[in-house]
């Protein structure tokens, strides 16, 4: 490569970008710009040389280029289908129980969880089956009250028993907030609020956590424990207190759950999130590369 405006020929122990000349740091398609424009001389051979730079595609960037048209396609198409709920003729006969609360007899307790102490009052034994149809993710940037180290590992909002009775439920979108689940449709379709749960679940057992934090939207799942009123005892006049009705709605309708045995009986079909994640990452790394090779990060400029 000779420079169009100081001739200086480039060296291979150059360290300057491939597209800017050593000697006066000038843009070499600049120069071949203007000088096109104002009908500046320049030697044919030169010409040619820098058309070849910078008109000709490498291998290896038509392959990045490649990259990133199929990562974009896999994104978009897991984005369209997944979270999508399982059809009504794959609904396990389970999650057409109501959910079952008797009276507890069991003591407040403690229990401590990341270094924080909390108290739990026991208010009723409650076990449900239900199929989730949202959950908050305390990881997100959407969520702005949770952390790693929030006692509820998962907000679950499920539906049963009569909601799941045909295929309206599909009709229906569902969604939740740091603390919330939100429904609507905009067609008639056959819903019953009573049937639909925002459950906040604790536990103090590391492996029923690990279950909980697995469950996702289309999964269909059991547990049982109990529900409670719990509050930190480093703050006691701080105290969540759980719902003990699936009749109420707004503020303070979610069921406090301190879990006790948690089962996923059915998973979703997760193809859909499996696309998505991947081509996220695909999307990725096909810009960083490209990005890369643009401004001449050494590795893989080299390919150009």
């Amino acid at each position: 490569m000779i420079c169009p405006k100081c001739h200086y020929q480039r060296q291979p122990t150059d360290t300057a970008p491939q597209w800017q000349c050593p000697a006066c740091g000038v843009a070499y398609a600049k120069v071949v710009s203007s000088a096109a424009s104002t009908q500046t001389s320049i030697p044919p051979a030169e010409r040619a040389s820098i058309k070849n730079q910078f008109g000709k595609r490498t291998p290896f960037e038509t392959g990045l280029n490649l990259l990133l048209l199929i990562s974009l396609g896999l994104l978009i198409s897991g984005w369209i289908v997944k979270d999508r709920l399982p059809v009504q003729r794959d609904i396990r006969k389970e999650l057409y129980n109501e959910p079952i609360q008797v009276p507890t007899q069991a003591k407040p307790f403690e229990f401590s969880y990341r270094g924080e102490a909390y108290k739990v009052t026991p208010v009723a034994n409650y076990e449900l089956w239900g199929l989730v149809v949202t959950h908050n993710d305390i990881t997100g940037f959407t969520d702005i009250t949770h952390d790693k180290n929030s006692v509820d590992i998962k907000d679950l909002c499920v539906i049963w028993g009569a909601n799941l009775n045909s295929n309206d439920y599909r009709d229906v979108k569902f969604s939740s907030g740091d603390f919330t689940c939100y429904w609507s449709y905009h067609r008639y379709v056959d819903f019953h609020s009573d049937k639909i749960a925002n459950n906040h679940l604790l536990s103090d057992s590391s492996t029923l956590r690990a279950r909980i934090r697995q469950a996702a939207i289309g999964d269909q799942i059991h547990f049982k424990g109990m529900l409670v009123n719990y509050s930190p005892v480093s703050n006691p006049n701080w105290v969540r207190n759980t719902s003990t009705t699936r009749k109420d709605t707004g503020n303070h309708a979610c069921e406090v759950v301190f879990v006790e045995d948690f089962d996923i009986l059915r998973f979703a079909d997760n193809l859909g999130n499996t696309l998505y994640r991947f081509g996220k990452w695909l999307v990725l790394i096909a810009l960083l590369a490209r990005l890369g090779v643009l401004f001449g990060i050494p590795g893989l400029a080299a390919r150009r």
